[in-house]
């Protein structure tokens, strides 16, 4: 099959493109970075350097492709992130339009069910509405991951200076979490085996509490004091800014975690509960204590 994949050699490529390659398809990986060439191609791929913001480069690249990958890239930096994921999606439909594309996988998220109320997520509603509504005739896949694992590693600055998980999230209710290469077999899958019709699929790889989250890091570490603190939502934005996150960013992501906190967010992921992939968490707190480590090292 010909594969176009957006996402440049992100989390979830470093492991989708090889895989495909070696199982004989013709992958084609769109990254702004020239720099990447070398490194697509090592993964079996094939590198299509330029902008996804210039439709008639992503119109070339996706004709004669069986199927295109879309992902939301580069959107948290921008002063209004909405605006910069109407307008990414809008470019994408764009151009699969005029590429003749008749299958469509998209990489969305938990919580694109959901509309602003739901903070920073409200971004892969606005994306999936943008490619159902307009692309009719195309067969579109929407991938919905629950929380990133390696979201996790953001934390390993205050767990070296204090020992502690700072977050604005209850402590006690259950979240979804999911390994990247959980998501690669279910996208490996999506856009291998056609389906028809718009479908949709949440990936997840264990359910645990933030509780459980710190005694599993703790064991793993080797750091029996280590804790997780739930603070304020203002407390928890301040954090984030300080630590570089862009402040538009920053203020709408703490809204989805205090949406998450505070209503019963993942009341459609229960309805369309997965079964649950291969990596759990004390699969990750291993991969979380070597990160560890090797950043005191260094």
């Amino acid at each position: 099959m010909k594969i176009v994949l957006t996402g440049s050699l992100g989390h979830i490529n470093q492991t989708l493109v090889p895989l495909l390659g070696r199982a004989g398809h013709q992958v084609t990986v769109i990254s702004h970075d020239a720099k990447r060439s070398a490194l697509i191609k090592a993964f079996r791929g094939i590198p299509a350097i330029g902008s996804i913001d210039d439709v008639d480069f992503l119109t070339e690249t996706f004709k004669g492709a069986d199927v295109v990958y879309l992902m939301l890239t580069g959107i948290t930096a921008a002063p209004d992130i909405y605006a910069a994921a109407q307008k990414q999606a809008d470019i994408y439909v764009q151009a699969v339009k005029a590429a003749g594309v008749k299958r469509v996988v998209n990489l969305s998220s938990i919580g694109a069910n959901l509309g602003p109320e739901v903070g920073s997520l409200y971004m892969y509603n606005l994306i999936e509405k943008t490619l159902t509504t307009g692309l009719p005739d195309v067969d579109l896949t929407f991938i919905r991951p629950t929380g990133m694992y390696y979201n996790l590693l953001s934390s390993l600055a205050s767990v070296k200076q204090l020992h502690a998980i700072y977050t604005n999230a209850n402590l006690l209710t259950v979240n979804s979490w999911v390994a990247p290469i959980d998501v690669t077999r279910v996208l490996i899958k999506a856009l291998t085996e056609p389906v028809a019709g718009v479908t949709m699929q949440y990936v997840a790889s264990d359910e645990k509490t933030y509780a459980e989250v710190a005694t599993a890091l703790s064991q793993s570490l080797q750091m029996p004091d280590l804790k997780v603190v739930q603070i304020t939502d203002e407390a928890m934005t301040e954090n984030l800014v300080t630590a570089g996150v862009p402040a538009a960013f920053a203020n709408e992501y703490v809204k989805t975690v205090a949406y998450q906190r505070d209503h019963n967010f993942a009341a459609d992921y229960q309805a369309h509960h997965p079964k649950l992939g291969d990596v759990k968490l004390a699969d990750f707190a291993q991969v979380f204590a070597e990160a560890y480590r090797s950043g005191q090292q260094g």
